[in-house]
């Protein structure tokens, strides 16, 4: 049985497959103690497989669909734990923690990498497409986790969140404040819903919690170092 570190919480998993073993490689740790038990069987992969099929049309690795039937569960798990999971690319910059999210092929991963030209070292890839992020000691917390995207650009890192960018692809460059209603729709859009009606309200209270604290924005940009520049200045000036 393996010890993952993921969220400063440890998870227990037995990988049935050599794929998820070296997928999920990076979160080992040395603990003996854990916190939450995921066993992945049979119908949980064969569920993952129907709805990768479903969505993309294809069916997906037995490895593959064990990593995400181990997400899955950690889903459920955070939402308990003062936590959820958002969809997003997501960076840290001088300490900061600064969010890219917007559905799937607006250029999340684009701008990410655009920030990873513009600033080099300064800039360090938590996770490209499946973080987590916790709320600790009154600030909410954004994690990287062994699910980075196809890329698998990310790291064991975290940082506090200091900005939350709506991507808009536009032909010009711009960023404006947006509302807290907005912005707790458009983070409903991009997160994992629960099932049960305590863990709705859990996580509406928390997402709630965040916009409060931390700048939202819509970032309308092209695939250009202006629009890097444009979400810096928001991020920098928090206006």
């Amino acid at each position: 049985m393996n010890i993952y570190r993921i969220a400063e919480m440890n998870i227990a998993v037995n990988p049935r497959f050599a794929y998820t073993e070296k997928y999920m490689s990076g979160f080992l740790c040395d603990s003996e103690d854990y916190e939450l038990l995921v066993e992945v069987t049979d119908d949980m992969i064969e569920h993952e497989r129907t709805l990768n099929r479903q969505i993309h049309g294809y069916d997906s690795s037995d490895g593959l669909c064990e990593t995400v039937a181990i997400l899955r569960v950690l889903c459920d798990h955070i939402i308990r734990r003062g936590g959820f999971f958002l969809h997003c690319s997501c960076l840290r910059y001088d300490g900061a923690g600064i969010i890219f999210t917007a559905p799937s092929g607006t250029g999340k991963s684009t701008h990410a990498a655009l920030w990873r030209r513009v600033f080099g070292d300064q800039v360090e890839m938590i996770n490209d497409d499946k973080p987590l992020v916790r709320e600790q000691n009154g600030e909410f917390i954004i994690y990287g986790t062994p699910w980075n995207g196809k890329h698998r650009i990310g790291s064991n890192i975290s940082a506090p969140i200091r900005a939350i960018f709506f991507l808009e692809q536009a032909k010009e460059n711009s960023t404006a404040r947006i509302d807290g209603f907005t912005a707790l729709s458009l983070l409903l859009q991009q997160t994992v819903l629960p099932t049960e009606r305590d863990d709705m309200t859990a996580l509406l209270d928390m997402l709630g919690r965040m916009i409060e604290q931390v700048p939202t924005y819509k970032l309308k940009c092209t695939i250009s170092d202006e629009a890097v520049q444009k979400a810096y200045e928001a991020f920098q000036s928090g206006e």
